[in-house]
C-alpha cells in the first residue's frame, strides 16, 4: 500500500491557510499516485485556538472546509483531523456537541462511521493535564459508549477502506492521546488490536506539542504498539507553533512508519514534510519492542534546545509578522544567548543591541557586550542611564518634599529596581517603538521560579525565550553554539566565566566575585523539584526529603555536593529552603502572572502549563 504521511504546518484558527497546505500535500500524493495521505489531528483548525471553539460561524467554516477536503480524495483516500460536530446533541456545557474527529475521505465523499451513524471517528481518550483542556470544548468516546449503553469496545472497531485496485484495507484508527493510554481505563488501540478485528495498518492522527525528551517515549511508545498489534503503524504529528495565551508550543512532527523493521521517518524534526512510503500490510511477526528510553546526553539535550528554541521562534517571527528585534546586552549569559538566539532567526540586520550600563556596570561586561555584538555583526549602540537614574531619584526626593512618606534613605533594592525599569520600560521600549521592532524578556526559569527580576524592567517583553531553561540550560546551550553552531567564540569566555549578576549595586561587583544570591548548580535542582517533578515538592516534602537522607536522590550528585558545601545544618538548610519557597510561592507568582508568554521546552512550562494561585504557600 502506497501511503503519504503529510507532516504538515498547522496555523491556529487559520482555516483556509490549512486548507492550502493540506490541497497541496493531496496534490503531490496523487501524482505519486499513492493509495492514502494521512494529515494530524486538527489539521484544518488547529488545536490550541481557545474558545474560537464556541463560536457558531467558526464551526460553519469548518464544516464546509471538511467537505472541500473529501472532495480531493476522487483518487488519493484522505485522513485528516478536524472538528466533528453533532447538531442533535448537545455537549455538557448546552453547546452543539463537538468531538475531536478523524475524517476519512475517498472518491470525494466522506466515509461514515457505521457504528456511530457520524461521518467521523470520535477521539476516544481527552487529556486534561499540562496545556490540555479537552473536555471544556470536546465530548469523548467513553461518554459516548455510557450514553448509548453499550461497551466501548462496539464502538472501537476498525474501518474498512477499499483502494482502487480492489484490495480492502482494515485499518484501527486513533487521535493522539489514545496511543498515550497506560493511566487509563481503558486502552483503545489494545481493544483494536484484538484478533478478532484483525486490523492491517494502524494509524495515530497527533498534535502533539514538543517536549524535551519527548521522541525517545514516542519511538518506544508506537514500537510497543507494532510489537502488539503485529502490524505497520503510521504516525502523523503536526508542525509549526501554537499557544494558550501564556504558554507557546512547538509541534516538532517526528512523523514517519513503525514496522517490525523499525521506524523510517518522513524527514526533519520541525519542518513541514510530505513522504510516500511502500507500505507492507502482511502481518509483522510479533517480536519483544525496545522498553528501555535512551536518555539524550549533555551534548544531545543542548542540540534539541537548540533545535526547539530555534523553530518555536521563527514560527513566531513568522505567524506575528515580527521584523525586528532590540536585545538588551548586559555582558551577561542571559542576554547573550538571546542576542545569539534572535540573530539567527531574524538575521543580524534586524537585531540590534543596546548595552545601557550605570556605575555599578564591570568594564569586563561592557567590553564582553560590545564584543558578542561585533561577532554576531549586530547594529550596537551603548546608552547610559545614570543621568535618568538621578533625575527619577530627584523626583522622589521631591516628592518626599510635598508629605509623600519616602525614607530619605532608600533601600538599595529601591534603587535597582529603578535601574531595571530604565533599561526596560524607558530605554528598550522606547527604541523598539521607534525601529517598529520588539523587545524581548531575557530572564531564565530559575529566575522566573522566584521572581528574581524587576516588573516593567527585565521581566517585560514581547516573550520569554529563555524562560522554560535553568540556568545551567543556558550555560550549556550557550557553549553548544559557541563550539558546535559557530565554531568559534562567539559569545564571549568572559561571559561564561563571570560570576552572574544583575550589577545593580555595589553588592553585585562582579569584579569581586559578587553577584546574584543563588547558587545555581543546587537551586536549579531544587525548584525543577518544585515546578517540573510529575508529583510535585512543596516545602515540607523537601524538608523531609532532607529529613530523611533522601533530598539527593531527587535532585542529583552534582547539586547534592553544593548542597553539602551550602548547609553545614538543619537549621541553615531550613533558612533557604523557606527563603525560596516563600518567593516561588507569593512574589515570583504575582510576577509570572504578569510575564511575557513562555516559549515550551519542559514538561511543564510557567503560563497555561502550570496553573498556579497568587500567594498559595502551602
Amino acid at each position: 500500500m502506497r501511503i503519504c504521511v503529510a507532516q504538515t504546518r498547522i496555523k491556529a484558527a487559520a482555516l483556509e491557510d490549512n486548507f492550502k497546505e493540506i490541497a497541496s500535500a493531496v496534490q503531490s500524493a496523487t501524482a505519486e499516485q499513492a493509495d492514502l495521505i494521512v494529515f494530524p489531528e486538527m489539521a484544518l483548525p488547529g488545536y490550541f485556538i481557545g474558545d474560537a471553539w464556541e463560536r457558531p460561524s467558526f464551526l460553519n467554516a469548518c464544516e464546509e472546509l471538511t467537505h472541500r477536503v473529501a472532495s480531493l480524495s476522487s483518487r488519493t483516500a484522505i485522513v485528516f483531523g478536524s472538528v466533528g460536530i453533532d447538531r442533535a446533541a448537545r455537549n455538557e456545557d448546552g453547546r452543539i456537541r463537538k468531538y475531536n474527529a478523524a475524517f476519512v475521505a475517498h472518491d470525494g465523499r466522506l466515509l461514515q462511521n457505521e457504528a456511530l451513524n457520524l461521518p467521523f471517528w470520535p477521539k476516544t481518550l481527552l487529556p486534561n493535564y499540562r496545556e490540555f483542556d479537552d473536555s471544556r470544548h470536546f465530548y469523548d468516546l467513553r461518554k459516548l459508549a455510557i450514553e448509548f449503553g453499550v461497551a466501548l469496545s462496539s464502538l472501537v472497531k476498525p474501518l474498512s477502506l477499499k483502494l482502487s485496485h480492489e484490495q480492502s484495507v482494515r485499518i484501527g484508527l486513533g487521535i493522539c492521546e489514545d496511543a498515550w493510554a497506560d493511566d487509563y481505563s481503558v486502552h483503545p488501540y489494545e481493544i483494536l488490536s484484538k484478533d478478532e478485528h484483525k486490523p492491517d495498518l494502524m494509524i495515530n492522527i497527533s498534535c502533539s506539542p514538543f517536549t524535551l525528551g519527548k521522541q525517545d517515549k514516542r519511538r518506544t511508545l508506537f514500537s510497543r504498539l507494532v510489537s502488539k498489534s503485529g502490524c505497520p503503524v503510521v504516525y502523523v504529528n503536526a508542525v509549526g507553533s501554537q499557544n494558550v495565551g501564556k504558554t507557546i508550543f512547538s509541534f516538532d512532527g517526528d512523523s514517519g512508519i513503525y514496522s517490525h523493521t523499525g521506524f523510517s521517518p518522513v524527514g526533519d524534526s520541525f519542518l513541514a514534510r510530505t513522504k510516500t512510503f511502500d507500505v507492507p500490510l502482511q502481518k509483522a511477526s510479533k517480536q519483544k519492542a525496545p522498553t528501555r528510553i535512551m536518555l539524550a546526553s549533555a551534548a544531545d539535550r543542548a542540540a534539541e534546545i537548540c533545535r526547539a528554541l530555534e523553530s518555536g521562534l521563527n514560527f513566531l517571527k513568522e505567524e506575528w509578522s515580527l521584523n525586528r528585534v532590540v536585545i538588551g546586552v548586559s555582558g551577561g549569559i542571559d542576554s547573550a544567548l538571546s542576542a545569539v538566539l534572535h540573530t539567527r532567526v531574524f538575521g543580524a540586520e534586524n537585531v540590534f543591541c543596546v548595552n545601557m550600563p550605570s556605575s555599578y556596570n564591570s568594564p569586563l561586561t561592557i567590553a564582553a557586550a560590545k564584543r558578542l555584538s561585533a561577532e554576531l555583526g549586530c547594529c550596537y549602540t551603548s546608552v547610559g542611564i545614570e543621568e535618568s537614574v538621578r533625575l527619577t531619584l530627584s523626583q522622589l526626593d521631591a516628592a518626599r518634599t510635598s508629605g509623600f512618606p519616602i525614607p530619605e534613605s532608600l533601600p538599595s533594592l529601591v534603587a535597582e529596581n529603578i535601574q531595571a525599569r530604565d533599561r526596560g520600560a524607558r530605554l528598550l521600549a522606547g527604541i523598539a517603538s521607534a525601529l517598529g521592532a520588539v523587545f524581548p524578556c531575557n530572564a531564565n526559569k530559575s529566575e522566573m521560579t522566584i521572581g528574581y527580576s524587576t516588573l516593567y524592567g527585565d521581566h517585560a517583553g514581547y516573550l520569554a525565550p529563555l524562560a522554560d531553561l535553568w540556568k545551567g540550560d543556558v550555560y550549556a546551550l550557550a557553549r553548544h553554539y559557541n563550539k558546535n553552531v559557530f565554531g568559534r567564540e562567539v559569545i564571549p569566555e568572559e561571559t561564561l566565566s563571570v560570576v552572574p549578576s544583575a550589577e545593580l549595586s555595589s553588592e553585585q561587583d562582579v569584579t569581586q566575585g559578587k553577584g546574584d544570591p543563588l547558587c545555581y548548580p543546587y537551586h536549579d535542582a531544587l525548584f525543577r523539584l518544585w515546578v517540573e517533578e510529575w508529583n510535585r515538592f512543596d516545602f515540607q516534602s523537601t524538608l523531609d526529603a532532607w529529613d530523611q537522607g533522601t533530598l539527593a536522590h531527587f535532585i542529583g550528585p552534582e547539586a547534592h555536593s553544593h548542597l553539602q558545601q551550602l548547609f553545614k545544618t538543619r537549621a541553615d538548610f531550613c533558612r533557604d529552603l523557606k527563603k525560596w519557597w516563600s518567593a516561588y510561592t507569593t512574589m515570583g507568582a504575582f510576577k509570572r502572572v504578569q510575564s511575557p508568554p513562555v516559549l515550551a521546552l519542559t514538561r511543564r512550562a510557567f503560563g497555561f502549563d502550570h496553573r498556579e494561585a497568587i500567594g498559595i504557600k502551602g
